[in-house]
């Protein structure tokens, strides 16, 4: 086990990797978690801002009272307000019996919004208010309530993009981004791809009762190739996709998905070339289109700075 994940505080262990990205995300739960800060994450689905949230959460004063999470983009419209906020018996058809909504269940603990761009604009003005004034009132009653919940929320669209195209409000956003803390996808941290493929060997052993050792290398080079547009959760799905084929103790080329297998080689005017010889061309061009800038390569790969000099040490690439 590594040494540095023994001295992490338990809830952090479940956020995996050691690249530079994720340490400074781990440096910032640590410091902001014991606070109240409102919390807003952005990053790609599959990314694991939940994760990240339940951490913050577990890490604070607020650790012993309800993590309650909602996906605002999986609540139909028609049911959204009643479902934040609640309501009273009788406020519309079919309101047979009270009911306290999601702010009132997470009181003393933490209301995680997920998808927080997908909540209509009629919602986001009432959510604005409950933030502001800290009382929560249901449909259809004449009290109000107040309400002590730390609010963390996460988008999976860019928050730029989302306040120009109008799908938030700036109001909401200065009130939900005391921190930002922006995920970054998988393909930007290949290096922690390792660490997570032994994570889910492990969970997956415990899970089906199997025995599997670990990954060829051929295998795991298979999977630094790959693009992984639906993230840590793509690679989860992966993982256990070849345990179930399996039939030793080491995940095989063979055993992994088609798609993965297949997007070994690529197609060009001049014939087949393999994924790891048009990789190791696209890294050479980019640097020598910014001059040797290793940083502005990166940038321009669409990778971090470290994963582009652990792919220049395997190709041998000098600048």
């Amino acid at each position: 086990m590594r040494k540095s994940y023994r001295m992490e505080p338990e809830p952090l262990r479940a956020i995996i990797g050691e690249s530079p990205q994720i340490k400074k995300i781990k440096q910032i739960i640590l410091k902001i978690a014991e606070g109240d800060f409102p919390v807003l994450i952005e990053g790609e689905s599959g990314t694991g801002k939940e994760l990240v949230a339940l951490a913050i959460h577990r890490l604070s004063p607020r650790a012993k009272a309800p993590f309650v999470p909602v996906n605002c983009g999986a609540i139909p419209e028609t049911l959204m307000e009643s479902e934040l906020f609640g309501y009273k018996r009788g406020a519309f058809t079919g309101a047979y019996r009270d009911h306290q909504g999601l702010f009132r269940a997470a009181h003393g603990g933490t209301l995680f919004l997920d998808e927080i761009a997908e909540l209509p604009t009629h919602i986001q003005v009432k959510l604005l208010r409950v933030l502001q004034d800290g009382v929560v009132r249901s449909i259809g009653d004449t009290r109000s309530y107040k309400t002590d919940v730390r609010v963390i929320s996460a988008t999976n669209t860019k928050t730029e993009e989302a306040l120009k195209s109008g799908k938030l409000r700036y109001d909401l956003f200065y009130r939900l981004s005391f921190v930002l803390i922006k995920l970054p996808p998988l393909r930007e941290r290949l290096e922690d791809l390792p660490l997570l493929v032994d994570h889910f060997i492990m969970m997956f052993n415990k899970r089906f009762r199997k025995r599997i050792r670990g990954i060829s290398p051929e295998a795991l080079e298979v999977l630094s190739y790959h693009q992984w547009p639906g993230n840590i959760r793509e690679l989860e799905n992966a993982i256990g996709r070849a345990f179930a084929l399996s039939n030793s103790d080491i995940i095989t080329l063979a055993d992994l998905p088609p798609e993965l297998r297949d997007g070994r080689e690529i197609k060009t005017k001049e014939g087949i070339i393999s994924v790891r010889e048009a990789e190791k061309e696209l890294i050479q061009r980019a640097l020598i289109e910014t001059n040797g800038n290793k940083t502005r390569a990166a940038r321009l790969l669409g990778i971090g700075r470290k994963t582009l000099y652990m792919k220049m040490k395997k190709y041998n690439i000098q600048i």
